[in-house]
């Protein structure tokens, strides 16, 4: 939890429809953070009317090893 990975700068984007492939750009720049590891693997978001459900589904062929660790964050126990 807490960990910073962002998707690695090699990944082709090509294949993707045109919304998902401005998520990708971000996740590319910006990254994201690990918010949970209790389940598999899967990107997710707030849904929106203006965004293509079809289109953002493709986000679910996103893998962990299409990933880096940009950075890791203090190990927190309860």
């Amino acid at each position: 939890m807490g960990m910073r990975v962002r998707l690695k700068a090699g990944f082709d984007i090509s294949g993707y429809p045109a919304h998902a492939q401005v998520v990708l750009r971000a996740l590319k720049k910006y990254g994201m953070i690990v918010a949970d590891n209790g389940s598999d693997w899967y990107v997710s978001g707030v849904a929106d009317s203006r965004w293509n459900d079809a289109q953002m589904n493709t986000l679910k062929q996103l893998r962990g090893n299409d990933f880096e660790v940009v950075r890791m964050g203090p190990i927190v126990t309860p």
